[in-house]
């Protein structure tokens, strides 16, 4: 049994504002908002007290406060609801939290139970006993298992770091002496049963200069990872390094990745005793899987092999895996699969000797089965499925089709299905309908963004809808990391948002993943605004369409989307009177000051670069803080005290400085740990308390900000 991973994301615009920032810089005091608000010291923990006190003391005020919270927390806890589950051999995984055991458990059932719609679920392990025990907030982060053993990682408070140790399936408890890493955002992969590569990070000398592990290494059974031999060495100024295809085509060898950025990775073949062999694999490049001894990727770029030959980019290639895994070799790549017009593959499924592919396609999913042709090449053919749908192949059993589907108004349902006719029986799985669809509609617009590209955006609202510009019109959008936006059912917006006439938007934001890859590097670094005028140029065919005013206009992102709804807000507030800044990137200019910061160079460039620098500055939200002359709406900065990964302080700093800069806004840092938000996907970690309150938080500052005002 193979190891089974369970893993629970222009210069010509610089303004007159930038050009005064840029004389700042060059006298060495850009600015950077409270450095003290990076540290949790006494000072911090005093400003968080406040700020978080004022905005609940504000928000609770308003009686729909309560009715939010007790609705989030129903959904959140109620037993129909479907969460993801892995398969295991006999078994089906998953990771299960309710109302009276909020930090949950790791239980299982057997394939033919869960198969047959009637699982017959056995707790694995008690992840909240195991809290309480240990006085720790623990979320199941996973499990790498190879055969009965296991590496449980277990996240204190959902955090990026985690710590793993060695569990026993058939006994269902942890093994005494076993394999242990302590916290840490340690990699580790199993090579067999008394041996693990190992990508430790702990100390700054085996870490690159983002903190991330610069070194994979052989760990043995009964000897201290101190003591584990290093096989492969990135460098400093590396993203990182991991471990892919582990003893693949039974070669005893595996290939290193060293990530030169978040886009670009060098490869080598290294064998257990420290020989390597540098590999010809494509830079810009996503491994898709293994199928029919043939791994398969899809290049990011062009990609010109030795003999010449040039594989398109966004395409599906197959590499004969066993020449390069004994010999390191790439004679040849053969495009198996060219999508369509923008159509961008995002995953594929290999078993029983069939092949299928999932695509977005017009930003929902289409299936597609790949079968070698006697005379050479391939056959496509496209599974029948209706259309507006977000689709996941979850398994292949017995000729079956195991979907997981979901659109906006269809709740999470799952479905056998004939690949053949694309005919399917009853939902073996459904997840009950959490607020009410039946005067609900979807449907798909286009806005012409500043250089004249198209840009989708799905508008889901009532069938009744007038088109009068007063209706509360929320718009979430992302726009980086080639991180796809799809037509996901999400039952807090329904419940909170749409069943009280809101109009929620998905706007498809270049720099995602729902197009083929040109959609996400042709923005990257020196094109980042174009991103943030796709989505300005969202908000105004909004309004000219009728269907909402800045004064009942939102806008909402996470992350990298943080990032963008926070510049959107200052380059353009007169499109919008509410703004949701959720986890965010602010400070562009000395982000790589704190990890893993500078892994994120590729996206944005480095401001270390006099070049880079200047393109950031036009648009870094800290240092573009307008005077308070100009009218910005009051925001809602909101993120996280545990988030490791883009650190509470770009939070923190943003919101005082805004403060200080004379624009009002509201601050709320959830106890709630980890990068992670509800409304952007993603496995659920913690506690609903918390998760239920934040949520409230988000939802009551949106109906006061868009919901009360008369239209104009």
């Amino acid at each position: 049994m193979k190891p089974v991973k369970i893993r629970v994301s222009s210069l010509a615009r610089i303004s007159v504002m930038s050009l005064a920032l840029l004389a700042a810089i060059a006298r060495g005091a850009p600015e950077h908002g409270p450095a003290w608000l990076d540290d949790h010291g006494a000072q911090t923990i005093k400003w968080l007290e406040e700020r978080n006190s004022q905005t609940l003391l504000q928000l609770r005020a308003d009686p729909r406060f309560a009715t939010f919270e007790r609705a989030a927390a129903d959904i959140l806890t109620d037993p129909r609801r479907l969460t993801p589950v892995t398969f295991m051999g006999d078994y089906v995984y998953q990771y299960w939290q309710t109302r009276d055991s909020p930090f949950g458990v790791w239980r299982r059932t057997g394939r033919g139970d869960y198969f047959a719609g009637a699982p017959k679920w056995e707790t694995v392990i008690d992840v909240q006993a195991l809290a309480v025990a240990e006085h720790a907030r623990f979320i199941f982060a996973g499990a790498d298992c190879l055969e009965s053993r296991c590496l449980i990682s277990l996240s204190r408070n959902g955090k990026d770091a985690a710590e793993q140790r060695e569990f026993d399936l058939n006994r269902k408890q942890f093994v005494r002496n076993g394999f242990h890493v302590p916290e840490s955002k340690t990699e580790t992969w199993w090579y067999d049963a008394d041996t693990l590569l190992v990508a430790p990070a702990f100390l700054r000398r085996e870490m690159t200069e983002g903190l991330t592990p610069r070194t994979i290494r052989v760990w043995r059974r009964g000897t201290p990872l101190s003591s584990s031999r290093t096989l492969f060495e990135g460098r400093d100024s590396d993203a990182g390094v991991n471990a892919e295809l582990v003893n693949a085509a039974d070669s005893g060898n595996f290939v290193a990745a060293r990530h030169k950025d978040f886009e670009r990775r060098e490869y080598q073949l290294v064998s257990l005793d420290g020989k390597s062999h540098p590999l010809a694999l494509p830079e810009a490049a996503a491994v898709m899987g293994v199928h029919a001894g043939k791994l398969l990727i899809r290049p990011n770029r062009d990609w010109t092999l030795e003999s010449g030959v040039v594989v398109p980019n966004g395409t599906l290639a197959a590499i004969d895996l066993n020449a390069l895994m004994r010999e390191g070799k790439i004679s040849s790549a053969e495009v198996i699969y060219a999508p369509a017009g923008d159509d961008a593959i995002r995953s594929t499924r290999s078993s029983d000797g069939r092949l299928f592919v999932e695509l977005l396609h017009d930003y929902s999913s289409r299936l597609v089965e790949l079968t070698p042709r006697e005379a050479g090449g391939w056959e496509a053919r496209t599974i029948p499925r209706p259309g507006g749908r977000y689709i996941q192949i979850m398994d292949i059993a017995q000729g079956q089709l195991l979907l997981h589907e979901q659109s906006p108004l269809l709740s999470d349902r799952i479905v056998q299905v004939d690949p053949q006719t694309g005919s399917e029986k009853q939902p073996l799985y459904q997840q009950p309908a959490f607020f009410d669809v039946s005067n609900l509609l979807t449907e798909y617009n286009q806005a012409r963004s500043s250089d004249g590209t198209l840009i989708t955006y799905s508008v889901t609202r009532r069938r009744d809808f007038k088109f009068d510009r007063c209706s509360p019109t929320l718009v979430y959008g992302y726009g980086g990391y080639d991180v796809p936006l799809t037509p996901r059912y999400e039952p807090l917006f329904g419940r909170l948002w749409l069943e009280r006439g809101g109009v929620y938007v998905h706007a498809y934001l270049r720099g995602g993943g729902e197009r083929a890859p040109e959609w996400h590097w042709g923005i990257m670094r020196d094109k980042r605004y174009l991103a943030f005028d796709d989505m300005a140029a969202v908000l105004e065919d909004l309004r000219s369409r009728g269907v909402t005013e800045p004064s009942r206009t939102g806008i909402l992102g996470r992350s990298n989307g943080g990032l963008m709804a926070a510049a959107v807000m200052e380059r353009y507030p007169q499109l919008m009177n509410a703004v949701i800044v959720g986890g965010p990137l602010t400070d562009m200019l000395n982000f790589i000051e704190f990890p893993p910061g500078s892994t994120w160079t590729a996206e944005y460039g480095d401001p270390r670069d006099s070049v880079a620098r200047q393109y950031l500055s036009s648009y870094s939200p800290m240092q573009n803080i307008a005077p308070p002359d100009v009218r910005y709406p009051s925001a809602l900065i909101i993120t996280s005290t545990d988030d490791d990964r883009v650190l509470p302080g770009q939070a923190r700093r943003f919101s005082a400085l805004l403060t200080e800069k004379g624009h009002d806004n509201l601050y709320f840092e959830d106890a709630q740990g980890g990068h992670y938000w509800e409304l952007a996907g993603g496995p659920a970690p913690g506690d609903w308390h918390l998760r239920s309150t934040a949520r409230a938080v988000e939802f009551t500052y949106l109906w006061r900000q868009l919901g009360q005002t008369a239209c104009r």
